[in-house]
């Protein structure tokens, strides 16, 4: 049993590590009550050290959970959106569909960024439906897989087509005839939204009908001349100072070797 929590440890002796997990200094509890920003940055080709996010995800939970129900009894007073880009790339939570159904009564909000939907699929198996059904806004900016181009054709449902059929018989004894029908027909087929213009989204909000309407163009933001896109200097993230200290080297054979000195003794000692 200890070699077994010794591998699974291991990780949390790289120095590295040891500087972020060793204390608290995000105050993530205090996420609700002030405007702050946390940023997790992860490469996209190297899954080694994921699971730090996903001990920051774990521990965020249950910070604004428990600052929610204890120290405000509802909602935070501050809402708190959790900006999920590689969603299926990084450990998540045990019952993430749990807390995703419970978070927006406590003003915490998810917007989770996928690739596509068989990826949502294999991640959480029969319970993926309820992950996108617990979500009330859903925006489709384009892709390339089938079962996804399938899920919003489905979503967008169909539409009614009115026809009129007309018949004419020539002769002495001509006739004609009119009939009228209705039909069915996807509002878009899955070819059709794969085929589907990339400057435009489709956008689906909870109560209302789908729309189809055209991307934001994130250059044209007000603040794009904050960020390198823009204009300005690139940022460089520098470290802050740390007070870590290492272990101190003494030997301790004993508690012979332990001197206790009260209040006075250790006013002397600091006036010598």
């Amino acid at each position: 049993m200890l070699l077994s929590a010794a591998v699974r440890l291991s990780a949390f002796i790289i120095p590295e590590i040891v500087g972020i997990t060793s204390r608290d200094d995000m105050e993530l509890g205090l996420m609700g009550d002030r405007k702050q920003a946390v940023f997790a940055i992860i490469p996209d080709n190297d899954g080694t050290f994921n699971y730090l996010v996903g001990m920051l995800y774990t521990c965020a939970f249950q910070a604004l959970y428990y600052q929610a129900d204890k120290v405000h009894q509802g909602a935070l007073p501050v809402p708190v959106r959790l900006m999920m880009d590689e969603f299926c790339n990084v450990s998540l939570p045990d019952d993430f569909g749990k807390l995703q159904a419970t978070m927006r009564s406590r003003n915490i909000m998810s917007t989770i960024v996928l690739q596509n939907i068989s990826a949502l699929k294999a991640l959480f198996k029969d319970d993926w439906e309820g992950l996108m059904g617990n979500a009330d806004t859903l925006v489709y900016l384009g892709g390339n897989e089938q079962s996804t181009h399938k899920y919003i054709s489905e979503m967008l449902g169909k539409e009614t087509l009115d026809t009129r059929n007309r018949s004419i018989s020539k002769g002495s004894h001509g006739s004609s005839s009119t009939s009228y029908q209705q039909t069915g027909r996807e509002l878009l087929t899955p070819d059709e939204v794969r085929a589907m213009d990339n400057a435009y989204a489709i956008v689906f909000i909870r109560g209302e009908r789908p729309v189809i309407d055209k991307k934001y163009d994130i250059l044209k933001h007000p603040n794009i001349k904050l960020t390198e896109d823009g204009g300005a200097a690139p940022y460089i993230h520098h470290p802050g100072l740390t007070f870590a200290q290492e272990d101190l080297s003494l030997p301790f054979d004993g508690l012979d070797n332990i001197i206790i000195i009260d209040e006075e003794e250790l006013s002397n000692e600091k006036d010598q």
